[in-house]
């Protein structure tokens, strides 16, 4: 088969196109014709022989040969941007465009300033940051590294997880609802008695904690949600407006306890913190930009970081 001089732009296209959705987004975001790109991936599918893309109404999806080729020809990228500089004599330079995703809110406390040092490091390296509260598959959409923040469940399958850190959590409330709601819990039974904020993320309308007493006993507590939520800033903003009690990482909330719009709930007692992980897809062949910034990552974990437990993580 003859291979286009264009092989490299199309590939790209396609990567664009399953990046942002469909063709029409594709089009849009380079500012050319839909049409334009309708013919360019047309012509891909004919040379390759198969379907590239299946479209729904949940937008445009790689098949299986699509999926193959665009991992194929993100290592092609890859290898071309390490030729061009190794041809202006900087080999060791990092260079090209470093896909991820992470969480709202998380992205602004903990990667924000790790990665921008890593960026001050690498001049050559470009950015482009997916802020989503939505789990993303890195093999499905074109990302490089995806950072979850809480615990794994079972979207990570196939995937590689890496823990960044380990974070402190707290459970708290807002004094107004306290006094409403009858007062401070004093122990895990009067806990269970209170409205609850819940993180999507952690199970349905009724959650469970695991909480650890000062004598090192382990207590359930099953939770009934008033809100519940995808966004970790949403829990923050409804425990701030006297919603119920809830669990944050120390991080999001020390603000809001320094000034005493929050309050600690069972101070007393223990539960395992949210884990920063770095999910990317298994291959030999990974960027070295990727390897670069995983190395960075490990090596300047923040401040706000506890202790790191056992490195098997739990579902939550």
């Amino acid at each position: 088969m003859m291979i286009r001089d264009t092989l490299l732009g199309d590939l790209a296209l396609l990567d664009r196109v399953v990046t942002t959705g469909g063709i029409s987004a594709a089009a849009a975001a380079l500012g050319t014709a839909k049409s334009s790109v309708s013919a360019r991936i047309g012509a891909l599918e004919t040379q390759v022989g198969l379907r590239l893309l299946v479209r729904s109404s949940r937008g445009t999806r790689p098949t299986p040969a699509g999926e193959r080729l665009l991992e194929a020809g993100r290592r092609l990228r890859a290898e071309a941007e390490a030729a061009f500089a190794a041809a202006r004599g900087d080999e060791g330079a990092l260079a090209g465009t470093l896909r991820i995703s992470c969480p709202v809110g998380m992205a602004d406390a903990v990667l924000v300033p790790l990665l921008a040092s890593f960026l001050a490091e690498h001049p050559a390296l470009r950015l482009d940051v997916a802020a989503t509260d939505r789990i993303v598959d890195p093999r499905q959409e074109g990302i490089d590294v995806a950072f979850r923040f809480g615990w794994l469940r079972g979207a990570e399958l196939g995937l590689v997880a890496r823990r960044i850190g380990t974070f402190e959590g707290v459970l708290c409330a807002a004094p107004a609802y306290l006094a409403a709601a009858g007062g401070t819990p004093r122990n895990i039974e009067d806990l269970s008695r209170h409205a609850w904020i819940g993180y999507a993320g952690f199970g349905g309308d009724r959650q469970t904690l695991l909480l650890t007493d000062e004598g090192g006993r382990r207590h359930q507590a099953v939770l009934t949600c008033r809100v519940r939520t995808s966004s970790a800033i949403q829990v923050r903003d409804w425990v701030l407006a006297g919603l119920g009690v809830t669990r944050l990482p120390l991080m999001l909330i020390e603000p809001q306890l320094a000034a005493g719009q929050l309050v600690r709930v069972l101070s007393q007692c223990r539960f395992d913190g949210p884990s920063l992980y770095a999910v990317y897809p298994r291959d030999r062949l990974r960027p070295a930009r990727v390897q670069a910034l995983l190395g960075h990552l490990q090596s300047r974990r923040g401040p706000h970081e506890a202790q790191t437990r056992s490195p098997s993580a739990r579902s939550g």
